[in-house]
């Protein structure tokens, strides 16, 4: 190994990896910062104005846009914890939209196209874990 050569130089990474990282995390802060935003603002008017039809759907839009934010606001600052958030918040998504599909509503029946698809990215989310937990975890850690 040549002695005047530094490790990132090695491992094939740029002099202009870290102000692509810099422009990344602020980009995932500003989008998860207005998706948040977004949701906070869905939440108070479903609470606080005055609709009649399409309040619980606004509060829960709200909400899922929080919980989708949630991991883009903290990507600049704990990449560990924000692939947590993102396996918490694609968990959540999943469970609500088995439970949209599955469970039985008076006058909406989904098709049988759309509950394959729900079926089809659960078990795209629990191969994924399970693959990543299989590695020993390494998916998990900050690179």
């Amino acid at each position: 190994m040549d002695e005047g050569r530094l490790p990132a130089q090695d491992r094939g990474f740029s002099r202009s990896a870290p102000v692509l990282r810099r422009i990344g995390n602020t980009l995932a802060l500003v989008i998860g910062g207005c998706a948040a935003l977004m949701g906070v603002f869905m939440i108070v008017i479903a609470v606080f104005g005055h609709m009649g039809l399409g309040r619980t759907g606004a509060g829960l839009a709200g909400g899922a846009l929080l919980l989708i934010a949630a991991p883009a606001i903290t990507l600049p600052f704990s990449r560990p914890l924000a692939k947590k958030l993102l396996l918490l918040a694609m968990t959540a998504l999943a469970v609500f939209a088995g439970v949209q599909c599955f469970w039985p509503q008076a006058g909406a029946a989904p098709s049988p196209a759309v509950q394959a698809v729900v079926i089809a990215f659960a078990a795209l989310l629990a191969f994924r874990v399970f693959l990543a937990r299989r590695r020993g975890g390494v998916d998990t850690r900050a690179q």
